[in-house]
């Protein structure tokens, strides 16, 4: 292996919002701390929200001419590729994968969150043998879940995967406000989540219109998507919209505040993902959680402690979640700073070795898997 190994590392462009503008820095720094040299590429949609089609293919095609170009004259000794396991990534990642002689540089593919579930379900072929190529031709697949893994064993045992943690540097802020945090008298509920209904959005506005009938309480839902109008729509039908804000798409100072100003993170999510950042953010706040018990909550999350699990699709057992842990003050005070402490286990210093020893282990050749 080199004395300064290169990484070319391909990730999200900054304009598509979300974790991964976030989480490369921090992969980057991580990357460099460990020995590698880098150099970093645009891999993505290039805008947030919907892109026609002829841009898209334009861009995608554009793209891979553009990181196929890098290789030849850079010559890096491994890739690593921030992407997820859907159609749109599929088609993006496996084109590179094909383009790449097998193993020269070896590519590692990072899932941040994947329909592992398909894999192991009856149907959907054509997915099936997509990945079965990703898996077959990625040095390394690395996954944000046990769940994931035990699926993706399970569906294409060939395949290399490791899992792995995200890095996590808290916002300089928190901190005073997690010290701060008290049980509320009237509670504020955040949600951090893109709106389609695999994030649970409709699901927690209706809890809140049960929990409104319990206790005074207040909404506020971050975050862009197809289900605003349509939410907006139902809080007014169920009486609940003044109570209500759709805050749309929030930056990075916009969310201080948000989590600053809330009492609860809510996030009742049966969306394909590993483990959303926006957890860990609220988490940093000394903000309670309560989320449903699947993929990488389920590994980091200790029920009672750092949240309160709720079954998917069930706002009855949502609102009696919520309105049961706003009663309980000592509860509440518990886990706001078992949330706020547990956040260090995600500094890049603790997670990043692991990345760099997931690239080490992919230059060197196939060995065993972790």
């Amino acid at each position: 292996m080199p004395a300064r190994p290169r990484a070319l590392v391909l990730t999200g462009f900054p304009a598509i919002g979300g974790p991964l503008p976030k989480l490369a820095p921090l992969v980057v720094d991580g990357l460099r701390a460990g020995g590698f040299e880098v150099r970093v590429e645009g891999w993505s949609a290039h805008t947030a929200g919907h892109e026609p089609l002829l841009a898209k293919v334009l861009g995608r095609s554009g793209d891979l001419a553009r990181v196929l170009r890098r290789l030849r004259e850079w010559r890096p000794d491994v890739v690593y590729v921030a992407t997820a396991h859907n159609w749109p990534g599929l088609l993006r990642d496996l084109p590179l994968l094909l383009s790449v002689p097998r193993g020269r540089p070896p590519v590692v593919v990072h899932l941040h969150g994947s329909q592992s579930h398909l894999l192991v379900d009856r149907g959907h072929a054509v997915l099936k043998r997509a990945s079965r190529v990703l898996a077959r031709r990625a040095a390394t697949v690395l996954l944000l879940s046990r769940e994931e893994l035990r699926e993706w064993r399970a569906a294409i045992p060939e395949g290399r995967y490791e899992v792995v943690a995200n890095p996590f540097v808290p916002d300089p802020r928190a901190a005073a406000v997690a010290a701060a945090r008290r049980p509320p008298a009237e509670a504020t509920l955040l949600c951090v989540a893109r709106l389609i209904p695999e994030k649970g959005v409709v699901d927690l506005l209706d809890a809140f219109a049960l929990l409104r009938r319990r206790r005074p309480c207040r909404l506020v839902v971050a975050g862009s998507g197809p289900l605003r109008e349509a939410l907006a729509r139902r809080a007014a039908l169920l009486g609940v919209a003044a109570d209500v804000r759709l805050a749309g798409y929030v930056g990075d100072d916009g969310l201080h505040e948000l989590y600053a100003g809330a009492d609860v993170f809510v996030l009742p999510t049966y969306f394909a993902e590993g483990f959303p950042l926006a957890v860990v953010e609220a988490m940093s706040y000394g903000l309670p959680v309560v989320t449903t018990r699947i993929r990488g909550c389920a590994d980091h999350l200790e029920p009672g402690r750092n949240a309160v699990f709720v079954p998917p699709r069930d706002p009855e057992a949502l609102a009696a979640a919520l309105d049961g842990l706003l009663a309980d003050g000592g509860a509440y005070r518990a886990m706001a700073a078992a949330n706020a402490a547990a956040v260090a286990r995600y500094a890049p210093e603790r997670v990043m070795p692991a990345y760099v020893a997931a690239l080490e282990r992919a230059m060197a050749g196939p060995g065993e898997e972790r």
